[in-house]
């Protein structure tokens, strides 16, 4: 039994690689993100998760930027390296990733940490494959682990359709864990991000299609860095919807 068990917690600790955390100032929210392997037979997936008092808040949920014509941006990749860094009011942590190696497609994740919630975004550098970029979507999960109430509706997230099209700011209560928002803080040309349920407790980002040719969602050249995605987190719904954590931004 022993034996058994010891061999479960390796395989476990095996699926998850590379892994690096940053920290609140007050050490009750925590960001971690981290290479996975979506099923033992599949591409290594970029991914993260919260807690918040110590508790998993959002389960394992996947990043990445779908680039038109191009494998996920956030698929088969490595880790080049990571730093970290405090200012006032946050603890930074900056993880920089490399697809497939040979391809040289870059993808960095810039993560802050407040006492009231996590800002993260994407920063794409330049490389000969992506002196311009052509971005079909984007696909960040932001996946419950319990069946959160929306705020607007009273509508449990596992009830939505599929085909509904949520707009930001989304404030949802997890029964025992608490409330968040989730929101953006918008930046240059790139779109208006909104929400969709794709099974569960899950939700994605989704862009609107431009109205070029293909229909991209946006088109530009490198380095390019994405709108923060803000998880305003709290005990109780006034914390989160009256937080200036999202007019803190740059």
């Amino acid at each position: 039994m022993t034996l058994l068990l010891t061999l479960l917690l390796c395989a476990a600790g095996a699926r998850a690689q590379d892994e690096r955390r940053v920290t609140s100032p007050d050490g009750q929210i925590e960001f971690r993100i981290f290479l996975i392997h979506p099923e033992p037979e599949e591409t290594v997936r970029l991914a993260y998760q919260v807690y918040y008092h110590g508790q998993r808040f959002i389960n394992t949920s996947f990043l990445g930027l779908d680039i038109h014509d191009q494998p996920l941006l956030g698929q088969n990749v490595g880790m080049i390296g990571a730093k970290t860094e405090s200012a006032s009011g946050y603890h930074a942590l900056t993880a920089e990733y490399m697809q497939n190696g040979s391809l040289g497609r870059r993808i960095n994740v810039e993560v802050r940490a407040y006492n009231d919630g996590i800002a993260f975004r994407y920063v794409v550098p330049k490389s000969g494959p992506l002196v311009r970029m052509s971005l079909d979507n984007e696909t960040t999960e932001f996946e419950f682990m319990e069946d959160a109430t929306l705020d607007r509706g009273h509508q449990p997230v596992t009830q939505l359709s599929t085909k509904a099209e949520v707009a930001l700011p989304v404030v949802a209560e997890q029964p025992g864990l608490g409330w968040i928002s989730i929101g953006e803080v918008r930046t240059g040309s790139y779109p208006r991000m909104y929400l969709i349920r794709t099974e569960g407790k899950i939700l994605i980002s989704r862009l609107p299609p431009g109205a070029n040719e293909l229909h991209l969602a946006w088109e530009g050249a490198t380095p390019m860095t994405c709108p923060w995605r803000v998880l305003t987190i709290g005990a109780t719904r006034a914390a989160v919807v009256e937080s200036k954590l999202a007019s803190g931004l740059p």
